[in-house]
């Protein structure tokens, strides 16, 4: 059964289309993702689908009595505490469940035994009543609000915290928790993951895995796309197209869409080329009966033309690297035993810390844990209470804050950055445009009308032109869309500075990222490795803990076991976890060895002579070698942390 239809739907705003005879229809429980260009029209499509807009053609069908749940702008009941606010979501449980108490009431009453006809209606009535609470959740929706709001990051001493004194970012996370524990049957989640960190960005993938609804997402986060839908709807160029699968999915068959309307094309064009010329050819020839053909043809020739296909055209491949001036030394910051503190929260503990050159590092923890005032510690902006920062000879530093400002000047584009940048050509200057996807449509727009995204596009690109040897990056992926963060992913990987940067987008943070930092108590813990291997780091941890934990309970139950059984199940336990390891390090010296073989057939063929004049698929080649060795490295790290940890088991 479907739960929404569209029919040739379309709209436009003053004659300027937006959708275009749109169609396709969503099952029940689906799980959909809604991508596409910013200013596309997803939101425009939402508000049509919630019945905020109306069609300017076609139609949208929903079964009767479908309840839609779109997040609320503006949270009324500005007096209300967190709690109150989320527990009205639940007055009609609440109702039942005076109901409920007073018959218990009437049921305890003296007297009633002797009036058994109204005795068995009192028990018939607490019996559909309770019936009808259970199945509502009324056992459960109190924890369910409780779970909603820790996973979202809020602490137990936040529920009573008045609307009122909350921080917008704290408002869109409540709002959010009202929607997904709203009755709606369709939720429509417009940018859900925004001001969320990485423990409530996992809390809701996994409460959306499990959501028994259906449910459409927009979202610029790729990591989010591929963990909580299973089938995605691209709009482009006014119209829907549903693809089977996540994101990443998505990208693979589109691209492969893209591929065969790129050849539909250029088979059309070559037709319309070839009917051109006899249509000039027969209008030369001035006779009657030529001119007919001709415009016969032109007929002919206007058909063809109407079959070609709108393409998402990839960018092309540009050759600009973005260089780093040269620094003196490898130590380019270093922090050593900084402690700071606001009143009496303290931030940073006696915190160590050394970035070196060309190092890429990603900065995690929680939100509020306080990772952008570490950036200005590093940045010598603020002083710390105790210890010393040190920063390197030669570093130049390019700094983009998530608040970022640009000038506000009326120039275009590439005379705002001609005036900061006098040394460079005009043609260099609009290369590194169009690798931040400015291209010569855009060059001459004035700064100060462009949008979020496009300015911190331009922001990104003013600090690289400036060749700092060291990116301090603080979400830097905020108000870009998809396209915009796959623009800045290259650019990234076309720059040899150091990189520290704070973000949220864990695609983002895999596809750079060399070593993970994360920020808790005040202190850093490193990951030499990206974010899956941060993640497998962790498990491991979590396991390890849970072990420990259940060896410290075994222990102290068996305190007054038998000397010999306990000495003969902690060598059990003890030969069973060798063997764990040994296994694990066999598989691991399997993938290096893997590693090192794909690793040399790739380096074989990009030895082959016969591809250097194919400067596409050598550069594909160069991508696929520095994967295989990054996840070599990765491997080798970790097979040194088992061997190490063999070793010791050993000597024990």
């Amino acid at each position: 059964m479907s739960i929404l239809a569209l029919n040739k739907l379309s709209l436009a705003y003053l004659e300027r289309p937006v959708l275009v005879d749109c169609s396709l229809t969503l099952a029940e429980k689906s799980k959909t993702g809604l991508v596409g260009a910013n200013g596309a029209g997803k939101t425009s499509l939402f508000r049509l689908i919630s019945g905020q807009l109306e069609p300017t053609g076609g139609e949208i069908i929903i079964p009767k009595g479908l309840r839609i749940g779109v997040m609320e702008q503006e949270l009324k009941h500005h007096e209300h505490s967190i709690w109150q606010e989320l527990l009205g979501l639940f007055a009609p449980l609440q109702q039942l469940e005076k109901q409920l108490d007073l018959v218990n009431r009437q049921l305890q009453a003296p007297g009633l035994a002797a009036d058994p006809d109204e005795q068995n209606r009192l028990l018939q009535q607490q019996f559909t009543m309770n019936e009808a609470y259970m199945e509502r959740g009324g056992l459960t929706y109190q924890s369910r609000i409780k779970g909603a709001l820790l996973g979202l990051g809020f602490k137990e001493s936040d529920f009573s915290r008045r609307l009122l004194e909350l921080s917008g970012g704290q408002r869109a996370k409540l709002a959010l928790a009202k929607l997904l524990l709203s009755d709606a049957d369709l939720l429509l989640l417009d940018e859900p993951t925004n001001h969320l960190d990485v423990t409530a960005l996992e809390w809701l993938e996994d409460f959306l895995r499990t959501l028994n609804k259906a449910y459409i997402v927009i979202s610029h986060d790729r990591y989010f796309l591929d963990a909580t839908t299973e089938q995605t709807m691209h709009l482009f160029n006014h119209h829907l197209k549903l693809y089977k699968g996540n994101f990443s999915a998505f990208k693979r068959q589109s691209q492969a869409d893209n591929e065969a309307a790129l050849r539909h094309n250029a088979n059309l064009q070559r037709e319309i080329e070839r009917m051109k010329g006899i249509i000039q050819q027969q209008k030369q020839w001035n006779r009657e009966r030529t001119l007919i053909m001709a415009h016969s043809k032109e007929k002919a020739l206007a058909k063809l033309e109407q079959q070609l296909v709108a393409v998402d055209q990839p960018p092309a491949e540009l050759n600009f690297r973005f260089k780093a001036a040269p620094a003196s030394g490898q130590d380019l910051l270093r922090a050593e035993q900084v402690s700071l503190a606001f009143g009496e929260k303290q931030i940073l503990q006696q915190l160590d810390f050394a970035l070196h050159k060309g190092e890429r590092v990603f900065l995690l923890g929680p939100n509020g844990v306080g990772k952008t005032t570490l950036f200005r510690v590093l940045l010598q902006q603020l002083p710390p209470d105790s210890g010393a920062v040190f920063q390197g000879m030669g570093l130049k530093i390019g700094y983009y804050d998530q608040v970022q400002k640009l000038d506000d000047s009326s120039d275009g584009l590439l005379a705002y950055l001609r005036n900061h940048y006098p040394r460079l050509t005009e043609t260099e200057l609009r290369t590194a445009l169009a690798a931040f996807l400015f291209f010569a449509e855009d060059l001459d727009k004035p700064c100060n009308v462009l949008s979020g995204g496009e300015k911190a596009r331009l922001g990104l690109l003013k600090i690289l032109l400036g060749r700092p040897n060291l990116l301090l990056l603080d979400e830097p992926t905020n108000h870009l869309d998809i396209a915009g963060r796959e623009a800045l992913e290259q650019a990234l990987r076309n720059y040899d500075g150091a990189i520290l940067a704070i973000s949220h987008d864990r695609y983002f943070i895999n596809g750079l990222a060399e070593k993970v930092a994360v920020l808790e108590n005040g202190r850093l813990t490193e990951y030499c490795g990206g974010w899956e291997y941060y993640l497998e780091k962790r498990g491991q941890m979590g396991v390890l803990a849970n072990a420990e934990s259940a060896a410290s309970k075994t222990e102290k139950a068996n305190n007054n076991a038998a000397p010999g059984r306990q000495s003969y199940q902690a060598r059990k336990e003890q030969a069973a976890n060798l063997r764990k390891m040994q296994n694990r390090l066999q598989r691991l010296e399997q993938a290096i060895s893997d590693g090192e073989a794909q690793k040399a057939d790739l380096e074989a063929q990009l030895a082959a002579p016969e591809l250097a004049s194919d400067y596409q698929q050598a550069a594909a080649l160069h991508n696929q070698l520095q994967e295989v060795q990054q996840q070599l490295d990765n491997t080798m790290a970790e097979w040194e942390d088992v061997a190490l940890t063999l070793e010791e088991m050993s000597e024990n």
